[in-house]
């Protein structure tokens, strides 16, 4: 097949004409707004596509998949530079818009880099969880897994994070539940509240002990 002509379009893309009709679909690419198929700007440049050029079905296949994996690098790198991922986190992204070869592409890419680090992200993600969810390292740590991160290491993010369970709870009864602890359903509404958030009822009791409140919820005779 044969390039007749190379259109340029918005987001960095470039719809290819040949002098053939050919289907995107077939192989694998993304079509422009005029339903031509369509490839990286850039790698358009890199590669010297121009009229003229002939191309075999190998060659194009090929052309695809290096500017998908291409495009999933960029959008990989937009994606970290907004907030810290891991490399599942980062993968299920770019999903959303490319083929895996491509995704596991950029991730390897950005591993490689340095970008993404899951034991380190392990370790900042395990913290910033119980600092602003005010929840206990069991349930952080149930977070954690739902992200993909490898249960050891979680476990070694666990035994560097600075975390007391019942200081934890006395905060956040402080800040939120005081003023509820006036009878006893509301009383029962708060254990329950901090049970949700992976406390133990031994731990909930101790905090509740130093701060001088009663655990009894038996109605008034």
């Amino acid at each position: 097949m044969k390039i007749v002509e190379i259109r340029p379009r918005r987001k960095f893309l470039s719809g290819i004409v040949f002098d053939c009709e050919i289907d995107p679909k077939e192989y694998g690419a993304d079509s422009d707004a005029a339903g031509f198929l369509a490839l990286d700007s850039e790698l358009c440049e890199i590669k010297h596509l121009k009229a003229g050029m002939e191309l075999t079905d190998r060659q194009l296949v090929e052309l695809v998949r290096e500017s998908h994996t291409k495009r999933a690098k960029s959008r990989a790198m937009w994606y970290l530079s907004r907030g810290d991922c891991s490399r599942k986190g980062l993968v299920t992204k770019l999903r959303r818009a490319f083929p895996d070869y491509a995704c596991e592409a950029a991730a390897d890419r950005m591993e490689e880099l340095g970008f993404i680090n899951d034991e380190t992200y392990a370790k900042r993600r395990l913290q910033r969880i119980i600092d602003e969810k005010k929840v206990s390292v069991r349930m952080a740590k149930q977070l954690l897994k739902l992200e993909g991160i490898d249960p050891d290491l979680i476990n070694d993010a666990v035994e560097v994070a600075e975390y007391d369970a019942i200081d934890s709870i006395i905060e956040l009864i402080n800040k939120k539940y005081l003023h509820k602890l006036s009878d006893k359903a509301n009383t029962e509404k708060v254990i329950a509240a901090l049970m949700r958030k992976g406390y133990s009822f031994s731990e909930i009791k101790e905090a509740f002990y130093r701060l001088e409140l009663s655990l009894d919820t038996s109605e008034d005779s």
